[in-house]
């Protein structure tokens, strides 16, 4: 089964502002809700999915935004409207307003495994002035066993440098 990445209604932002309004108003409780929201699996065709949807404060329609997905696992906003999009096999995605998604390279090695993989991403803070990111990721130690770890890097166009682990568990 493939993956869908969905956007709310029409315009750019809208998704983001959305995030943005739930997480504020649920804090951690709403970022399993939107992201369910976000990534629902292609289950229908594009006609089928263009129907109308309300809830107690919005009405909205879901619109794809982009298909073929592998696992997609995070999604972290880039202040110009696109999106980075974690896969779980151990990609990075850059999807585009228009819904082109554009690999992004310079990811260290990363093993997929169970529901382990490329997880989770956060940019940093100040982002827009520094171009740093936060991903974590499943890597393999010495010996074959395998362990948790969080690296820090910078978004250059469409390529990370400046790579390196934080953090391993």
């Amino acid at each position: 089964m493939t993956d869908v990445l969905y956007r709310r209604g029409a315009g750019r932002g809208l998704l983001r502002r959305m995030a943005t309004e739930a997480v504020s108003l649920l804090r951690p409780a709403a970022v399993p809700l939107v992201l369910s929201f976000l990534l629902l699996p292609a289950c229908r065709d594009g006609a089928e999915q263009m129907e109308r949807h309300t809830s107690l404060a919005h009405s909205f329609q879901v619109v794809p935004v982009a298909t073929g997905l592998e696992h997609p696992w995070a999604v972290a906003f880039l202040p110009g409207g696109d999106m980075l999009v974690t896969e779980r096999p151990g990609r990075l995605l850059r999807v585009g307003t228009d819904g082109s998604a554009r690999p992004v390279s310079g990811l260290p090695p990363v093993v997929s495994v169970g529901q382990g993989g490329l997880m989770d991403l956060a940019l940093d803070p100040g982002f827009a002035g520094n171009r740093a990111l936060y991903f974590s990721y499943t890597e393999e130690v010495e010996g074959g066993g395998l362990r948790t770890a969080v690296a820090r890097a910078e978004l250059a166009g469409d390529r990370l440098v400046s790579v390196r682990r934080i953090f391993a568990m």
